[in-house]
């Protein structure tokens, strides 16, 4: 049953997830007819899965520090089969590495709770971010639960408002003469910012529509019951679920800053829905007369087999 094997942390489960991400990328180049067999082009592939990988890894690992679930793996199962239903998503190299940047910045900006080398955390955060915009310029968007996540903090002073400026402007510098060095120009900084369009026709497609339909209702349905369930948290797990929050709904602004809307902008907003996704599975039912615990057992049964086999149909979309 999933709800037992997910519901633990074995190595296997990893490995299980690692072999669908490989296999789901593998399947999205394939279909593109996007694979080539020269030896750049292998190692290029190879570059991405690893990255895919890793981000599921690190999305594990950002859960784990912060206790933001329970000891299971449920959030990376939602997380990495929500990416299979979008294979689209594969195809978008440069998502993919800003989505990876923006991970590592998360995992700064959620421990920021612990107020131990909150400086060098809050530099670290800001020189991801700037990165993953590099790729992806409406990643600059995440300095906002940064900024959030600094005044949250304990001992918060004015001084660390202004550490991000520092970690941008590196960046931006760094890059400056980078292009001044090998293509003799700063071009890039006129060309950077990208122009938003609301052109959503890649949304008609069936095999993306119905993806981003079930993703966004799982978004909204498990999102509004833990915000009405803020008040019976535990004071410690407050502030990390508001702050999830926070960046859940910046990720949705970032996705919505896609100048081409394909469908895989929605990988930015994966992790957080994931998270939320799992607090779902493991508080349901959790305040009502228990019963019936088989009631409970088999919803939590359907709802993970659902998210796994919606992969496999939509498929043959």
């Amino acid at each position: 049953m999933l709800t037992s094997f997910f519901g633990k942390s074995n190595p296997i489960n990893y490995l299980i997830l690692g072999v669908f991400i490989i296999a789901g990328y593998l399947y999205a180049e394939i279909s593109a007819n996007a694979i080539a067999f020269s030896i750049s082009e292998v190692f290029f592939h190879l570059l991405f899965m690893l990255i895919s990988g890793l981000a599921m890894l690190l999305l594990d690992f950002i859960i784990r520090k912060n206790q933001l679930t329970k000891n299971n793996t449920y959030a990376i199962l939602f997380f990495t089969c929500f990416m299979l239903m979008l294979p689209v998503i594969f195809l978008q190299h440069k998502i993919i590495f800003a989505n990876a940047f923006l991970l590592l910045a998360l995992r700064r900006i959620m421990s920021l709770r612990s107020d131990r080398n909150s400086s060098k955390k809050i530099l670290d955060a800001s020189l991801w971010i700037t990165l993953a915009a590099l790729f992806y310029f409406w990643s600059l968007l995440f300095f906002i639960p940064l900024w959030i996540a600094i005044v949250q903090k304990p001992n918060s002073n004015y001084k660390q408002l202004l550490i991000p400026f520092t970690g941008f402007l590196a960046v931006v510098l760094l890059n400056t003469a980078y292009q001044l060095l090998f293509n003799n120009s700063i071009g890039w900084l006129y060309t950077w910012k990208e122009e938003i369009r609301f052109n959503f026709s890649a949304y008609n497609s069936v095999s993306i529509l119905i993806p981003v339909t079930i993703i966004s209702a799982f978004y909204i349905w498990t999102g509004f019951y833990r915000v009405l369930k803020i008040p019976a948290l535990p004071l410690k797990e407050k502030p990390n679920f508001i702050l999830l929050l926070y960046v859940s709904l910046t990720t949705l602004f970032v996705a919505l800053g896609a100048p081409d809307k394909t469908g895989a902008e929605v990988l930015f907003v994966l992790a957080p829905v994931s998270i939320i996704c799992a607090n779902y599975i493991e508080s349901s039912f959790k305040d009502r007369n228990r019963r019936n615990d088989a009631s409970e057992f088999w919803f939590k049964e359907i709802m993970l087999w659902m998210v796994v086999i919606l992969p496999v149909i939509f498929l043959f979309l």
